[in-house]
């Protein structure tokens, strides 16, 4: 009898791009050898030129759709990316259920700068959903939005990541991408651990979907039996190594490149 494969599950929107979102999570968890379950939470309207807007999935139909996925072989570890407030309750009630690590990667606006979150849905943010996360994924902006601070250069984020862990959080990785530095520092933060993942601004401007290969490349890895901060060091790596060949598929933001 063949070895079943380890699952993940995403929870998450639907990019028709194909550069973001379920999309990507799927493509990240199939190139790290993992298969992947997926709950579509909303509908977007996006190309590689930005979101038009976005379209909340029935709050019932995305219970239906976890509650589906858990009566059979649960998922080795799940990730969260972008939700809606009228479906926290359901991811709520979620987090509280399972045992497996979920990595939650808040999403409260789009590279293109469309805003998809209310005060009321970052507020549930700070006391529900956080605190039942094994790693919170949030950059700069979204930082800024779940403490009300202003972050202006490296020197900021321990204090930043310290505030998040009295949230609850177990663990924090700040994304530091838009900060206007030459180097680009993420910061992994827990308790008794901090470490810098220090790496040289490249040249382009904005890569599509980054922050969820990331988050999804960490979710990959817990799947597979890594501790955390091995998970965050190897996606760290890998999408570094993404990094350095993109794929323009439409005339817009290029994107991480799967096909090679």
């Amino acid at each position: 009898m063949n070895a079943k494969p380890p699952l993940a599950l995403t929870i998450a929107g639907s990019d028709p791009s194909g550069g973001a979102g379920i999309q990507e999570d799927l493509k990240v968890f199939t190139e790290l050898g993992v298969h992947g379950l997926s709950v579509i939470v909303t509908i977007t309207v996006q190309s590689s030129f930005g979101m038009r807007y976005s379209k909340a999935v029935d709050p019932a139909l995305v219970s239906e759709q976890i509650n589906c996925l858990l009566e059979d072989r649960p998922p080795a570890a799940a990730k969260t990316g972008l939700l809606t407030t009228e479906a926290l309750s359901a991811i709520i009630k979620f987090l509280k259920k399972v045992s497996f690590p979920v990595v939650v990667d808040p999403i409260f606006e789009s590279g293109s700068g469309l805003l998809l979150a209310s005060p009321q849905m970052i507020e549930l943010y700070r006391k529900e959903v956080i605190p039942r996360a094994v790693l919170i994924t949030p950059n700069i902006p979204e930082v800024e939005a779940l403490l009300d601070i202003t972050i202006v250069d490296n020197r900021s984020l321990e204090g930043a990541a310290r505030s998040l862990l009295d949230l609850g959080a177990q663990a924090v990785l700040i994304k530091g991408g838009h900060l206007k530095e030459d180097q680009v520092v993420d910061l992994y933060f827990t308790r008794t651990d901090a470490r810098r993942f220090v790496k040289p601004r490249r040249g382009f401007r904005e890569v599509h979907g980054t922050g969820c290969a990331l988050s999804a490349a960490i979710t990959a890895y817990l799947a597979r039996g890594s501790s955390l901060s091995d998970a965050v060091a190897s996606a760290e790596a890998y999408v570094d190594r993404k990094l350095a060949d993109l794929l323009y598929a439409g005339e817009g933001t290029p994107i991480i490149n799967h096909l090679k």
